[in-house]
C-alpha cells in the first residue's frame, strides 16, 4: 500500500515538473525572443570583443550535452539503486531468503495458470520465541538461519521457502502431487533443532497444507491455511 502511493507520487511529480519545464521553457523563448537575445549579444561582442562574448553559444551548446551526459549517468544510477533497494526489501534482514513481501508478490502478480494446483503449506516455528528470550538476539539469528537450512535441505529445486511470518514460513510448491505434498509435511514436521548436540530440542515444526485449485480461489485457501495452522498449532500446545 505505502508503495503505490509512493508510485502515485512519483507519477505526479513527474508530470508536474514536466508541465513546469514546457511552460517556462515557452515563456522564455518568447521573452528571449522579443529582447532580440542572439542580436544582443552579437552587438555587445563587436562591441567588447575583449569580453569574448560570441563565445557564450557554443560554450552554452557545449554545457547542455555535458548536462546530458552528467544526467544519464545519474539516472543509470539511480536505477541501479532502485533494483538494488527493491531486491533488498523482498528479502529477510538475517536468513535473505524471500520475506511476506516477496511471497505476497509472488501470489499476487507472478504465479501462472500452469502452476495450478498450487499446493501451499505454512510451517510454525515453536520454540524460536523463547529461545530467543532465553539466549539473545544472535542466538535467535543464529536458530533462523538453521531453521531456513534444515527446511531448505528437503525441498526440490522448483519449491520456494520464505518467511510469512516472525515464527512462520510459508513454502510455494507449484503443481506437486499427493505424495511429495505428504512427503514434505511429514518430513518437516519430523524435524527438531537443538542449541546443543546432547541437549533436548528446543525448535519442532508444525506443517499444514492447502491445494488451491485456481487463481480465484487462492485468497480462500490462504484463509484455510492459517486456520489449519492455528487449529494444530492449539492442539499441540493441548498435547504438550
Amino acid at each position: 500500500m505505502i508503495l503505490d502511493k509512493l508510485k502515485q507520487r512519483i507519477r505526479r511529480r513527474f508530470y508536474t515538473d514536466l508541465l513546469f519545464v514546457v511552460a517556462t521553457t515557452a515563456a522564455v523563448f518568447a521573452w528571449l525572443g522579443n529582447i532580440d537575445m542572439l542580436e544582443l549579444i552579437y552587438h555587445y561582442s563587436r562591441e567588447y570583443e575583449s569580453w569574448e562574448l560570441d563565445e557564450l553559444v557554443p560554450t552554452g551548446f557545449y554545457l547542455i550535452l555535458a548536462l546530458c551526459f552528467f544526467s544519464i549517468r545519474r539516472w543509470r544510477d539511480v536505477q541501479t539503486l532502485s533494483r538494488l533497494s527493491e531486491e533488498q526489501s523482498l528479502r529477510h534482514s538475517i536468513t535473505r531468503y524471500p520475506n511476506r513481501r516477496a511471497l505476497d508478490r509472488l501470489l499476487v502478480s507472478k504465479v501462472r495458470q500452469s502452476d495450478f494446483p498450487l499446493t501451499l503449506l505454512m510451517i510454525d516455528i515453536i520454540g524460536l520465541r523463547q529461545a530467543t528470550m532465553n539466549y539473545g538476539l544472535s542466538m535467535g539469528d543464529e536458530l533462523q538461519e538453521k531453521v531456513m537450512q534444515q527446511v531448505s535441505e528437503r525441498l526440490h529445486s522448483n519449491e520456494l521457502l520464505g518467511h510469512w511470518s516472525s515464527e512462520q514460513l510459508m513454502l510455494f510448491a507449484p503443481a506437486i502431487n499427493d505424495d511429495r505434498r505428504r512427503e514434505l509435511k511429514q518430513a518437516i514436521g519430523n524435524l527438531s533443532i537443538s542449541l546443543s548436540p546432547e541437549g533436548p530440542a528446543d525448535i519442532h515444526f508444525i506443517c499444514v497444507s492447502v491445494v488451491v485449485e485456481s487463481r480465484a480461489k487462492l485468497k480462500l485457501g490462504l484463509e484455510q491455511l492459517e486456520d489449519a495452522l492455528y487449529l494444530s498449532h492449539a492442539r499441540y500446545i493441548r498435547e504438550v
